[in-house]
């Protein structure tokens, strides 16, 4: 077997990195990053502080090497397997394939594939970088491994512990690794059995529902075996978390040196309006249980680059409506901004969508910093810190100039690398984890202080991937677990001592759902009911889906007009306009549910902007079902039922049917199994009824004379099964599939 040594191929890396970029060219010592310190001016802010172990293994250090006893040598190996050793060879060079630990409490990493020896242990969730594959003796694969934490242990595992994210290493494995392997131990998304095995059972709601919605997603646990009190602690040290001024009091710390009571005025941490967490906004933002949505479990998603579903659309979808929008780079040095991050995640190998967002985060919607404008560029704001914001502009220009960051194609290419080599490929590879340095319990290599990052910038990536069609792959997510969290995880998190919690509460709020929703003042055991679930973390979302999802709303038989209205009046405090109103209607005419209406609505920055003016936390719409997910997908199936079974569809086949569209169900197969069913053989058509049914829902549209007369003589001489094909593989339906983002597929009956 051909031997692949880990540290010369990440040497020959960072080599290639230094040369092209000469990144860090300044004050690195022995390989290691030093201290960085970063902010950005009035629009996030960000530390990369001091390195995380002055003592850790750089990339450069060798790699032990150990026995590879039983080995095929290479003048061994057949055409095939050469070829498919040849195309891993490929894959680990380009850049490194990060897999995690899974399907497993712990294991032994041993000397060879064979299982031989001890080399040290691994536990579940850990990353490793891999390095070679072989075979066992039963045909069946094992990987050679290192640990991404700076230690020296490294060693064989075999290939059912693993899963990983790249979607390369899954390529690899399907068209290279199937030619020579039994069987390829492939992951294919969390069981509900290893959800509840895995994950303290205030993990298991959340999880289990995310699960049931998107079966290939796998959820990995990451035992940071810290105490929950102690990492909240560390996190509010110095200016470590920080909020913007903007933010409701309750997120703000009026503790002395924070706060002067006498004047009202808080003490600006960095840049010019951003001021110390309070205990209460570090511990939500900490806590995992708060990310467990459709959007915001992306800020635990390993921040890889996945060509296979990550796209330039995707990007658009993400920096659409700011400076980057449809922009070329100011000074000419390269593409469009989103060709950039593209090609920049392909070099890096980090997520493009991570590298927008991250940007995105950094500079704002208008993008007006100096540090963006003119030479030495940094749009990372890389060591960009200071006091205010001249400060913060003269240290980010001169890290960019001792970096050679001279044009903006060179500093986006640069903080990418930056990225890659001192966070992702250290397993700090999630948006959570660049945040929360808590895997070691120190606190002090994290990429940003604004503590709200995670949450906008997962909000953002899932967007990008809806927009790209691309939620229902398979994604793996590393969800941080600690020791002792409140309710064993089933608290907000507002108070690490478990004596309770202080979640902002706003008695307006709920008076306003109360007297629009449900058209009557709040009885006094209701109105106390909801100002605890807020003061226990139920956020402003949380009270919208409680009142519009109740008993007393749904009885009150809305018509689609009168439901808008009363969103536009409950969630945004005013009356629709026309246009507005028209769209929404619209939108529920043609199939979408009441539930995916309120998400856009409680989505909008119209409401995040009510929710401060009341002092409360937004949230976002959770445990959605299929049907309230994809709008295309919801309203493609809506018009199957209401064209060819002639009714209004029921949740349950409602959700059935999208899920399986979401997983990957063609066109094709969907109106198989409409026009198949029993209750569609049941009905007792005429040739001209059943020509017209597959007009509409086809073709979307009422027949023409002529086509219509020419396929009724086609069923008269063929029979009514023949021109199913005929309206199936049309433009017309493609089209229509194209629009709901579902791919056309083939007929099978």
């Amino acid at each position: 077997m051909k031997k692949s040594t880990g540290a010369k191929r990440i040497g020959a890396f960072i080599l290639a990195t230094v040369m092209a970029m000469t990144l860090f060219a300044s004050g690195a010592a022995g390989g290691a990053i030093n201290a960085y310190a970063k902010s950005v001016s009035d629009n996030d802010i960000s530390v990369i502080s001091p390195q995380k172990n002055e003592n850790e293994k750089t990339e450069n250090d060798e790699v032990k090497e150990f026995s590879a006893e039983g080995l095929a040598p290479e003048a061994g190996l057949d055409e095939t397997e050469a070829e498919v050793r040849e195309a891993f060879e490929a894959l680990i060079n380009e850049f490194p394939v990060l897999v995690l630990v899974f399907h497993t409490e712990g294991q032994e990493l041993r000397e060879n594939a064979k299982g031989e020896g001890n080399r040290g242990s691994v536990v579940i969730g850990d990353q490793l970088e891999l390095l070679d594959f072989d075979l066992d003796n039963d045909g069946l694969p094992w990987y050679r491994v290192r640990k991404t934490d700076g230690s020296d242990i490294n060693g064989w595992i075999s290939g059912a512990y693993i899963v990983s994210n790249d979607r390369r290493f899954q390529e690899w494995r399907n068209e290279e690794l199937s030619k020579i392997a039994t069987e390829t131990l492939e992951t294919e998304g969390s069981s509900a059995a290893e959800i509840q095995s895995y994950f303290p059972s205030g993990y298991h709601s959340g999880l289990l529902a995310l699960s049931a919605a998107h079966p290939e997603w796998t959820f990995v646990p990451i035992n940071t075996n810290q105490e929950w009190s102690y990492i909240v602690a560390k996190e509010r040290e110095g200016s470590r978390s920080l909020v913007q001024l903007s933010a409701e009091d309750s997120w703000k710390s009026k503790e002395a040196g924070d706060f002067d009571p006498s004047t009202g005025a808080y003490t600006i941490r960095s840049g010019s309006n951003w001021v110390r967490a309070s205990e209460t906004a570090v511990a939500y933002c900490l806590n995992p249980l708060n990310y467990l949505d459709d959007q915001h479990i992306f800020a635990f998603e390993q921040l890889t680059y996945n060509p296979s579903f990550q796209n330039i659309g995707g990007v658009e979808a993400i920096i659409r409506g700011t400076f980057m929008d449809g922009a070329g780079l100011p000074d000419g040095s390269g593409g469009s901004y989103s060709s950039t991050f593209m090609e920049a995640g392909a070099l890096t190998g980090v997520s493009p969508y991570h590298i927008a967002s991250r940007i995105l985060q950094e500079q704002g919607r208008g993008g007006g910093s100096e540090l963006i404008t003119s030479p030495p560029y940094n749009f990372f704001n890389v060591g960009a810190s200071g006091s205010n914001k001249a400060q913060v502009i003269a240290n980010g220009k001169a890290r960019a100039a001792r970096e050679g960051w001279n044009s903006a194609y060179s500093s986006i290419l640069g903080g990418a690398r930056l990225l890659a080599l001192s966070y992702i490929g250290v397993g700090q590879d999630t948006l959570y984890l660049e945040k929360f340095d808590v895997l070691d319990g120190r606190c002090t290599h994290q990429y940003m202080q604004n503590i709200q990052a995670p949450f906008s910038e997962s909000t953002k990536t899932a967007n990008a991937y809806a927009a790209a069609g691309a939620t229902n792959l398979g994604f793996v997510f590393r969800v941080p677990v600690y020791l002792n969290t409140p309710g064993n995880g089933d608290g907000g998190g507002g108070n690490p001592d478990g004596g309770g919690t202080k979640f902002p509460v706003s008695e307006k709020f709920i008076a306003q759902l109360y007297s629009v929703v449900l058209d009557r003042q709040p009885d006094g055991d209701g109105l106390e009911y909801w100002k605890a679930q807020m003061a226990n973390g139920k956020t402003a979302a949380d009270l919208v889906q409680g009142f519009f999802m109740s008993d007393e709303m749904k009885n009150k038989g809305l018509s689609n007009e009168l439901f808008v209205a009363y969103a536009y009046s409950a969630i945004l405090g005013r009356s629709p306009d026309e246009a507005g109103r028209k769209y929404w209607v619209g939108e529920l005419d043609a199939g979408v549910t009441r539930t995916y209406i309120l998400v856009g609505f409680v989505d909008s920055k119209e409401f995040e902007n009510q929710c401060k003016d009341y002092g409360i936390i937004k949230g976002s719409m959770k445990n959605l079902a299929p049907m309230d997910i994809n709008p295309g997908m919801t309203k493609f199936t809506t018009r199957l039922y209401k064209n060819i079974l002639g009714r209004n569809p029921d949740d349950d086949g409602l959700n059935y049917w999208t899920l399986k569209l979401q997983n990957g169900f063609t066109g094709c197969e969907l109106i198989e199994g409409f026009f198949y069913s029993n209750e569609f053989k049941n009905k007792t058509l005429t040739d001209e009824q059943y020509v017209d049914i597959m007009y509409r829902t086809l073709l979307g549209r009422e027949a023409d004379g002529p086509g219509k007369e020419y396929w009724l003589g086609r069923i008269k001489n063929e029979g009514r099964g023949i021109i199913l094909s005929g309206f199936a593989y049309s433009q017309e339906f493609k089209n229509l599939c194209a629009d709901a983002g579902i791919s056309l597929g083939q007929l099978t009956k």
